[in-house]
């Protein structure tokens, strides 16, 4: 937290150098280790600071219905369970909202185009919905801090507004632990899910005063 702390207040202090402020939308193809592929949204916002310095917070979103099989497998022990009994209980649904604050610096090749990276550090936040052994629906919210390292391709669009390809690696393990009663039986189990994986979006960015 002090380190997300610290970045708040260098993003609020660069504030005083900028040239003006940025807003992008981004979206594509993310794959966590947890789950299959989906659909990822990115919607930032920031400092302009000089024509190749960037600095801003992304807000994240992404949602998966899916079979949490190495969840499944801590049931596998647990008697009186059969194997559909167990994906009944391993059928999960997850939205996770990453909040990060970026830096992009931006490496011009001609008037058109750019390379750029960019890094990136933040806590992430993870609802999910899951099935217990009591056929309810439980819901639980899970934490962790993230950090994520990409780069790409600009295209400038005009003098306020560019499209840009990104491809990166983002970091973050949300986890929590719970109980379920099981033939009278009270047992802990831990959930982590692995939202580390690699993400490829297109998105538009724009320049304002």
């Amino acid at each position: 937290m002090k380190k997300i702390t610290m970045l708040i207040v260098l993003l609020a202090i660069m504030s005083i150098y900028a040239q003006g402020k940025i807003g992008a939308i981004k979206a594509g193809l993310f794959k966590p280790g947890a789950c299959d592929a989906g659909f990822d949204l990115g919607i930032e916002y920031g400092l302009h600071i000089d024509t190749n310095l960037d600095v801003a917070i992304e807000m994240g979103w992404f949602k998966k219905d899916y079979e949490d099989e190495d969840f499944e497998k801590e049931y596998e022990n647990v008697p009186g369970l059969v194997g559909a009994d167990m994906a009944q209980l391993s059928e999960t649904t997850i939205y996770d909202f990453p909040l990060m604050v970026l830096v992009t610096a931006k490496f011009p090749i001609n008037f058109k185009y750019k390379w750029f990276a960019t890094g990136g550090l933040g806590a992430e936040m993870l609802y999910a919905s899951y099935n217990t052994f009591d056929d309810d629906t439980k819901h639980e919210l899970a934490f962790d801090f993230n950090w994520r390292l990409g780069g790409g391709m600009i295209y400038n669009l005009g003098e306020r507004s560019e499209v840009l390809m990104e491809v990166g690696y983002h970091y973050s393990k949300p986890s929590y632990e719970y109980e379920d009663n099981i033939s009278g039986t009270d047992v802990t189990f831990k959930r982590e899910y692995d939202m580390s994986g690699i993400l490829g979006r297109v998105g538009v960015r724009f320049f304002f005063n």
